[in-house]
Formats: structure tokens, C-alpha cells, sequence
């Protein structure tokens, strides 16, 4: 097909509700989506298992949802073949200088080990995400010593004080500035990444690895960490729950929100 498209979804609060489920009215408009010929792609935070876990749980994969990209644009998966397509990942003595800093300012960070959480402490903060993301755990003494390989990112959370998150940012902002990327993925989530790596860089690999023309690409989402694949699609589509800045960066801008099936409108659009 010519004109063959391909749609990059968000999941939290854009294609799921604010109670983290698929409306059965989205999942149909993606099974009609894919049956006209069209890519329908997920473009997450969330790392490699969690996403997968919501693909089979609401039976993406059965509708024909073969590929995700993960950790903001940092891995990119076949899930169909099973095969890491792309990856980038966080050197191991940036991860322990990132511990290290997060220690002294007190703040919870986590990251990720054979796709389960690595945290020093099983707080609220962790039980959290682990409540939202349905990932296993594992909370260890210490980090740096348990960590053996190179994870794709990791995770600040204060779910009480944002304003110790953006502390953080400005703590680490002479170092970061040539090693990694912070950026907000809600209110209470910071985002540390590689450098360079977002959603849109990644929605840009992807395009190259499977031969996709950018003006052939549909992008919505509702967070900062949005933007980037806003931006670099043809059509980015903010919903109308989105973050004030994110409506800003965006082609168009919904009328429905994530609770009343904003993707349904997207792919009738811009799609079909």
C-alpha cells in the first residue's frame, strides 16, 4: 500500500483510561485500523515487560500489534519474532553516579534488572509503580552491587514533593549535560535516559529500520516525554487531557479525552 500508514500510540492516559484500562471502543478502531493495512505501534516509557504485559493482557498481539518501542524510544521490539531490534542503554558507572547523587538529596530511584524493578527501598513510591505497571520486584541493599548489566533507563519518584524531582534535575544539570536526558513522564516520574534518546528519536529509528516515510506517521500522546514523537511525526495529536505543553507542540488536538476514546477519533481522522 501507498499509503500505508503507521500510528504511534502512548498508552497511559491517551490510548488507556485513567483507570489503566483499554476501552474495548480504542481496541476495536486499532483491529480496524491494522485490518486496512495499517502499522499501529506502541511507543511507551514503560520498559519491555510491562509494555508486554499490557499488549497481552488487553490482546494487542491477537489484533496484530507486532511492534513496541520502549524505555522513550531506547529499545525496540519485534514482539511477533521475539527479537530486540534496537537498544540503548545507561553505562554502569553513570547508573552508580546517579545512585550515588540520588542517595545524598534523599530521593527514590529505581531501575531495572531482567525485567523486574531494582530498588534500594520498598516504599510507597515503589509499591506504586509496581501496582500500576504489574512488574515484579526486587529491593536489594544496594544497587551498584547488584546491578550487573546495562539497564535502558531509570526512575526517579517522589510522589509527594515534584518539586524535589526538578531539585534533582538542576543538581545534576552540569553533569547530565553530556551523559543523559531527564525529562518528566508525569508529575511524579523523572525520566533518565540516555542521552539523545526519546520517543521521537526512537519513532525515527523505527521508520528507518522498517523503511516508513516520517509523512506517512500519526503520533498521539498526553506527557512532556510525548513531545519529541509529536513533533517529529507528520500528524503529532495531543488528547484533550494532555499537559498544556504538550497541546502546545502538537498538529491537532482532540475533543474527546482519554476516558471518552480520544485514539477512536485519532485513527477516524487521520487514519480511516
Amino acid at each position: 500500500m501507498t499509503n500505508k500508514k503507521a500510528l504511534f500510540l502512548d498508552m497511559d492516559a491517551t490510548t488507556l483510561n485513567d483507570d489503566g484500562v483499554l476501552p474495548e471502543e480504542n481496541r476495536e478502531a486499532i483491529r480496524k485500523c491494522i485490518e486496512a493495512g495499517h502499522l499501529v505501534v506502541i511507543n511507551t516509557g514503560r520498559t519491555p515487560s510491562s509494555a508486554e504485559y499490557l499488549r497481552s493482557h488487553y490482546g494487542l498481539g491477537e489484533l496484530g500489534v507486532r511492534y513496541m518501542l520502549n524505555c522513550n524510544g531506547g529499545a525496540i521490539m519485534d514482539c511477533e519474532k521475539g527479537e530486540l531490534l534496537f537498544e540503548r542503554t545507561l553505562p554502569l558507572e553513570q547508573v552508580r553516579q546517579l545512585v550515588d547523587a540520588a542517595r545524598e538529596e534523599e530521593l527514590y530511584i529505581q531501575t531495572y534488572l531482567g525485567g523486574k524493578v531494582l530498588s534500594e527501598r520498598g516504599d510507597d513510591n515503589l509499591k506504586y509503580y509496581a501496582r500500576r505497571t504489574q512488574m515484579d520486584v526486587i529491593v536489594v541493599p544496594d544497587i551498584k552491587e547488584a546491578l550487573h548489566e546495562e539497564p535502558c533507563k531509570m526512575l526517579a519518584i517522589d510522589l509527594q514533593n515534584e518539586e524535589k524531582l526538578h531539585g534533582f534535575i538542576r543538581k545534576m544539570a552540569k553533569w547530565s549535560q553530556d551523559k543523559v536526558d531527564m525529562y518528566f513522564s508525569n508529575r511524579c516520574y523523572l525520566e533518565i535516559v540516555p542521552k539523545g534518546v526519546n520517543k521521537g528519536s526512537g519513532m525515527i529509528r523505527f521508520c528507518e529500520l522498517l523503511d516508513i516515510p516520517l509523512e506517512n506517521t500519526v503520533a498521539a500522546g498526553d506527557e512532556n516525554n510525548d513531545i519529541p514523537m509529536l513533533r517529529a511525526a507528520k500528524i503529532g495529536c495531543a488528547v484533550a487531557n494532555a499537559m498544556e505543553g504538550v497541546k502546545a507542540a502538537a498538529d491537532y488536538v482532540t475533543e474527546r479525552d482519554n476516558n471518552h476514546c480520544a485514539v477512536v477519533e485519532i485513527i477516524e481522522k487521520f487514519i480511516l
